[in-house]
């Protein structure tokens, strides 16, 4: 049996906040520490499926085929390229995370390290 995380519903909220990072849902924007940060549209796209996920371990597999699509889902190399691109634009330091987390051989989550650790 596979567990499947709930489908939060952004949606109906407008805005999301979490630590540093805030997104306007409808308009797509999102910041850090109130200072505008530019995603491309796959970016967002990606950003956008963790943080519904949250709380939950996206695998890989799951994170291809909801932002690339089905026919991407062993394309490891553009999915790491893609996490890449997202903490250089809102970690802290991106070597050493804290929003988007690498879970080793399963694929990431969206949170802190003491969130993930509780």
């Amino acid at each position: 049996m596979t567990l499947s995380p709930p489908q939060a519903s952004i949606e109906h909220e407008e805005k999301f906040e979490y630590g540093r990072l805030a997104i306007d849902w409808p308009e797509m924007l999102i910041s850090i520490d109130g200072k505008p940060v530019h995603l491309t549209p796959l970016e967002f796209r990606l950003l956008a499926m963790l943080v519904r996920k949250r709380g939950w371990v996206v695998t890989y597999e799951q994170a291809l085929a909801e932002v690339w699509g089905p026919s991407y889902v062993t394309d490891r190399a553009n999915l790491k390229l893609y996490i890449w691109y997202l903490r250089r634009k809102i970690e802290r330091d991106p070597s050493h995370p804290e929003l988007i987390i690498t879970r080793r051989g399963i694929g990431y989550i969206f949170g802190s390290r003491a969130a993930v650790a509780a």
